[in-house]
């Protein structure tokens, strides 16, 4: 048996892509105490941290830390409510706000 998360990196070929990539973006809707046992995004940044890659995780809603961040492997969190306070236009209109932290990012980390 394995833990589902390395199931998932494995039929998903992660690793290849970790290969080449210069920085991994994973996310969740609430990074929380939950996330840090077992969930999608603390499986991706151990998997990413172990190749020496940045992670950055971009979420609804920030409930850690950044020291519990940084315990996880992940280098920085962005939640869509530093971008739109007002949670249900983070809702309504996700996409537009995803592209401005998609900016936020790219400034941030690979120029």
């Amino acid at each position: 048996f394995r833990p589902g998360i390395e199931v998932m990196l494995d039929v998903l070929g992660f690793a290849p892509a970790l290969d080449r990539a210069e920085l991994v973006i994973t996310g969740e809707g609430s990074l929380d105490e939950q996330t840090l046992h077992g969930k999608a995004p603390a499986g991706v940044a151990a998997a990413a941290r172990a190749a020496g890659k940045d992670v950055v995780a971009v979420c609804g809603r920030l409930a850690l830390p950044p020291e519990a961040l940084g315990r996880a492997g992940i280098r920085r969190a962005y939640p869509l409510t530093d971008a739109e306070p007002d949670i249900a236009k983070c809702i309504a209109e996700a996409g537009p706000i995803l592209e401005r932290v998609a900016e936020r990012i790219a400034r941030d980390f690979l120029t």
